[in-house]
């Protein structure tokens, strides 16, 4: 029988700090980044912390990426590491404090900082560039293949009702030399919108994608997409339903088509859940599902809300991802808001399957 047990949970930082992701080292050790400052609403810069104990305990090491007061910019960005290990990414964007004039909204654009010596020290950020000239999300780490092959995810935020209309993915064969563009998520009717997207390896040249999914203009939650591609990343299927309701959502390959899933419950009673699915075609089956971290809030839409956009200042909790330890145990990271404060806590969680 397929059951998700938690072994532990904690707090990493409370300091207004949001979007955390974490890598595990070669050495065991564990590095997590966060945005500090504004939380979710990111008015500050990009910090790491380091766990030597299996995440049982953590130091805050440093920043990679100060403000950028000159420019009134703030950045969060967030860790993933490549195959050898000897390379930690800290990708993620940009934000200006005030709303762009042409776009409505406040300018993002993607960023990426490097690490070789293990979070030691971070190298000066490179602006990732993409074919639209407008405000970009950036809701996941890069991913790197075996074969080198960098991947940066991207959704436009072109104009106030054109929010998430294309995710874009930026592939670069030469360590981010030159890039080329594939669009996983589009829809030609223009009827949907796609946020928070994220990309995970499921074998060297299968990957996953999957979006929380809205319409376009009044921003309605629809069930999550996901897509597949056997390439690498150069093409993608048809866009498929997870069934799931479930805004953020984030896969983790447990082999197999085998997938621990993590998403946002934000409607009726709130948490983070976890769920294992396996993945058969366009088929996307959920075997089991249990709350990770339970906000003990409940949300019903009212009438009053017009728009999607109008419940974002509401949420307390959100961006749950994972990764699987060497010792084969998970350890899941969110933000949420407790006793006032927002800030990181992490979950470790036992898969048996």
């Amino acid at each position: 029988m397929a059951t998700i047990e938690v072994l532990g949970s904690g707090r990493i930082d409370d300091r207004e700090s949001a979007f955390p992701m974490a890598v595990q080292l070669a050495n065991d050790d564990l590095l997590c980044s966060f945005g500090v400052g504004g939380g979710a609403l990111v008015t500050g810069h990009t910090e790491w912390a380091r766990s030597t104990n299996q995440g049982q305990d953590w130091s805050i090491e440093g920043t990679i990426l100060p403000r950028d007061d000159e420019n009134n910019r703030a950045n969060f960005l967030k860790l993933t590491i490549s195959p050898d290990r000897q390379t930690i990414y800290a990708y993620g964007s940009w934000i200006d404090a005030n709303t762009d004039e042409q776009f409505g909204q406040r300018d993002s654009r993607a960023l990426l900082c490097r690490s070789h010596d293990q979070g030691l020290s971070w190298s000066r950020p490179e602006s990732i560039p993409f074919p639209e000239d407008c405000p970009l999300e950036v809701s996941h780490g890069l991913l790197a293949l075996e074969n080198g092959r960098l991947l940066a995810p991207a959704a436009t935020l072109a104009a106030p009702d054109r929010l998430g209309e294309r995710v874009y993915l930026a592939l670069s064969d030469d360590d981010g030399e030159n890039w080329n563009y594939q669009v996983p998520f589009h829809d030609p009717s223009g009827r949907l919108g796609y946020f928070e997207q994220k990309f995970s390896r499921l074998a060297p040249n299968r990957l996953i994608g999957v979006c929380w999914t809205v319409t376009l203009g009044d921003y309605v939650d629809q069930q999550n997409s996901f897509v597949l591609s056997e390439d690498g990343g150069q093409s993608w299927s048809p866009i498929h339903s997870t069934g799931i309701q479930g805004q953020t959502m984030t896969p983790l390959t447990l082999g197999d088509d085998r997938l621990l899933v993590f998403y946002n419950r934000r409607h009726g009673d709130q948490a983070i859940m976890a769920c294992l699915v396996t993945i058969d075609g366009d088929a996307w089956t959920v075997h089991h599902e249990r709350v990770m971290y339970d906000a003990n809030t409940y949300y019903q839409r009212s009438a009053e809300v017009s728009s999607g956009v109008d419940e974002l200042d509401d949420f307390a909790f959100g961006f749950p991802t994972g990764i699987r330890l060497n010792d084969g145990t998970i350890l899941a990271t969110h933000w949420c808001v407790e006793n006032g404060r927002c800030g990181i806590r992490w979950t470790r969680l036992r898969v048996d399957w």
